[in-house]
């Protein structure tokens, strides 16, 4: 399993961030689902119901239902064929098992995307078919529900998933600006921020050096991180370092007023600057 799944798989294996996903994303709020209620898929406490072995998380809820959690880090036009797979594999291998059962358990499912840049691909089967006047007799056109980290509203309950999609998402977006005026990420816990620097991979000694009994203050680091790139730049006689921190803030996409505010340069200067 890739870095990028096992973090992820270690973040959701938490049953109330699991329970936060599902509830905000999946069911908009209008279930609301209890972490205590949650268990682990497994063979022996579920009976071996024959999920396959591809499906990067699957948690059992209050005996009702399966909740089926696809992490995605590449886009795949034929995603919702890969989905509803696994959705209707999960439902027809329990009619294999020696429990008798009467009825059979829902999978709803969910993909977590977390590429680089914006989903715009396929998201409906019939988008992945040959337009057929037929189709809607022989199969049901099928939507799977998918989360974009990079355009998806951050609406969560838990302050853990907000701080943790926050941070990826600003960098995804280039809105550096953010990482440093969002008073939710004025303290980020350590643990919160190795898990998103697995995708935004920020500078490690920035981060071991700004960290203090387990959280990092994301304002404080950043504006200690360009007064010292500054400070250190005329220590050394070189007047022109403020303009090449601020070439280097320009390609990263930061807001001209908070590249002067950071770096001593006036809006004029930086304006220019990004013209040339």
């Amino acid at each position: 399993m890739n870095p990028y799944d096992l973090c992820l798989k270690e973040v959701f294996s938490n049953k109330q961030h699991f329970a936060d996903l599902f509830s905000t994303v999946y069911f908009k709020k209008a279930l609301l689902l209890y972490p205590d209620k949650l268990s682990l898929y497994d063979k022996e406490t579920h009976h071996d119901l024959g999920f396959r072995k591809e499906n990067d998380l699957l948690m059992f809820y209050d005996n009702k239902f399966f909740l089926h959690l696809e992490f995605q880090r590449k886009k795949d036009p034929y995603m919702p064929v890969r989905i509803l797979n696994y959705k209707y594999a999960g439902i027809h291998q329990q009619i294999k098992t020696d429990t008798k059962l009467h009825l059979l358990y829902p999978v709803y499912s969910l993909t977590l995307y977390m590429g680089e840049s914006k989903w715009e691909h396929r998201k409906r089967l019939y988008e992945c078919m040959v337009d057929n006047q037929w189709n809607a007799k022989e199969i049901p056109d099928y939507q799977m529900e998918l989360f974009d980290i990079n355009s998806d509203p951050i609406d969560f309950m838990c302050l853990y998933l907000q701080k943790f999609f926050r941070i990826i998402q600003y960098v995804y977006q280039k809105k550096w600006e953010n990482l440093y005026t969002d008073s939710l990420l004025e303290n980020v816990e350590e643990d919160i921020f190795y898990h998103a620097n697995v995708f935004v991979n920020l500078n490690q000694e920035f981060i071991q050096k700004h960290t203090k009994e387990g959280v990092i203050s994301m304002c404080k680091a950043l504006e200690e991180y360009a007064q010292e790139c500054i400070e250190n730049g005329y220590s050394k006689g070189l007047t022109n370092k403020a303009y090449e921190i601020a070439q280097n803030m320009l390609s990263e996409g930061l807001q001209h007023d908070l590249i002067s505010r950071l770096t001593g340069l006036s809006e004029e200067a930086v304006l220019k600057l990004s013209q040339q």
